[in-house]
């Protein structure tokens, strides 16, 4: 399922990895102290290289200092993984206005029994120029193209704070996409999204609902939680029109 991950996950907004949006809703226990600790040789021998690879990754961002956050610099970078998959986004941003920013993306997947994990060149290239900056309701264009398989989206994403005083903050934002998906097909989908971000918790509860020209018409609820060295927790409650089902996402996210 399309789902937003914060203001982090443009790049899924605009063209969702092929599973980040499907079966990031794993068990992080493992990796995660995998990464909190020096791998143990023995560990790494049971898991597979492309696993071991990503956990060594993981770890390196987990690790590395504070300070090298870079908040608007000249420079794109962030990261995100699970136990299943990881995710790099890398570019640049000018100093002009709309701050044009452009790269590139990739997302490893494992597999499994049901997934092939990945067998295509994990390349997508991206691009996002601001319409509007305000603190109120900026409003962003963007661009994602595989060019893999030929499919591309382009999105437009209007954020509003609707109330952003107090121990509690709420925030509105909007959606339309637009482009052309794996199979040829055109697509259309129109999303909505209310977040209430509790501050002094560092949690956040949302809800969202989808309309896509070739999907059913789909609804969640949301309850996140962020910890330590980047690591979110989150409950899904999903597919509330027609199939309710509760899943757990927990994954590791850090920018540059």
């Amino acid at each position: 399922m399309d789902r937003l991950h914060g203001s982090h996950a443009s790049a899924a907004l605009l063209y969702p990895p092929q599973s980040s949006y499907a079966c990031n809703h794993v068990d992080f226990s493992g990796v995660a102290q995998i990464c909190a600790l020096a791998p143990d040789p023995q560990q790494m021998a049971q898991i597979s290289p492309a696993a071991a690879l990503r956990i060594c990754l993981l770890s390196a961002l987990a690790l590395s200092p504070a300070e090298a956050f870079a908040g608007e610099g000249p420079v794109v970078w962030s990261a995100s993984g699970s136990a299943s998959n990881m995710a790099i986004r890398s570019g640049v941003a000018l100093d002009v206005p709309g701050r044009p920013r452009f790269g590139a993306e990739s997302t490893l997947r494992v597999s499994t029994r049901t997934d092939s994990g990945t067998v295509r060149p994990p390349l997508r290239l991206w691009g996002e120029v601001d319409i509007r900056r305000s603190d109120v309701s900026p409003t962003s264009l963007g661009l994602a193209i595989d060019p893999s398989n030929g499919a591309a989206r382009a999105a437009i994403r209007q954020s509003r704070a609707m109330l952003d005083q107090g121990p509690a903050t709420l925030s509105l934002q909007r959606t339309l996409e637009a482009g052309r998906r794996t199979d040829g097909s055109a697509a259309f989908v129109a999303r909505q999204n209310v977040r209430l971000a509790f501050t002094e918790f560092d949690a956040a509860v949302s809800g969202g609902v989808a309309m896509d020209n070739k999907a059913p018409f789909r609804a969640e609820l949301g309850l996140e939680k962020r910890l330590a060295l980047g690591v979110s927790l989150t409950a899904i409650l999903s597919d509330l029109a027609h199939e309710p089902a509760a899943r757990i996402d927990a994954r590791f996210e850090r920018k540059w």
